[in-house]
């Protein structure tokens, strides 16, 4: 039986574990397979187009899928391995443990992005990015920059509560939990 963990409640050994078995799938062209596959769908879920993972019903169903099968593929080269969770709503800063440089690295530098330190940082060798959305080779992060936010805890708690899962027209103006849930809509 797979337990997930906060990630803040991983180990030295169990975040080496983790991030060793994402850079073997890197290195094997694995990771880039799930890039791939998940870009595609981002692209191609619109809403007066196929939406199969996003923008429609099928949105959690199709991204349990798709972890599941990530974590698969993580534990077919670690079996300890498992997909840590983030309790953002506990600590939403980029002082995280997620972002230390132990585990998946922290922000970026200023002036590109580029991500420094940490097992995906360009320098070590191991974490070019091979499928890109623009010309750039390497991991970048803007921790905490930008207009979007995480939720709150109340707003999660907002979105939990509500009782319907989705409503016609099934697209990205629906309302009920899946679309505030997938960001397009705000709690009520």
């Amino acid at each position: 039986m797979t337990v997930r963990k906060n990630q803040a409640a991983l180990t030295s050994e169990e975040k080496r574990a983790f991030t060793n078995a994402l850079l073997e799938l890197k290195r094997t062209g694995r990771y880039d397979r799930f890039v791939t596959t998940h870009n595609g769908f981002i692209m191609s879920d619109t809403d007066s187009g196929d939406r199969v993972g996003h923008r429609s019903p099928s949105f959690l169903p199709w991204h349990r899928r798709f972890l599941l099968e990530f974590e698969a593929a993580l534990q077919a080269v670690d079996a300890s391995v498992s997909l840590p969770y983030w309790d953002w709503t506990a600590d939403r800063t980029t002082r995280s443990s997620l972002w230390a440089a132990d585990f998946l690295g922290g922000t970026g530098r200023a002036r590109d992005g580029q991500v420094m330190d940490g097992p995906f940082a360009y320098a070590t060798g191991k974490w070019e990015i091979a499928v890109r959305v623009d010309g750039r080779n390497y991991l970048r992060r803007a921790l905490g920059e930008g207009v979007a936010q995480l939720p709150t805890k109340a707003e999660v708690d907002a979105v939990l509560a509500m009782p319907v899962y989705d409503m016609a027209p099934w697209n990205s103006s629906s309302n009920g939990f899946r679309n505030n849930l997938e960001g397009w809509r705000g709690a009520n």
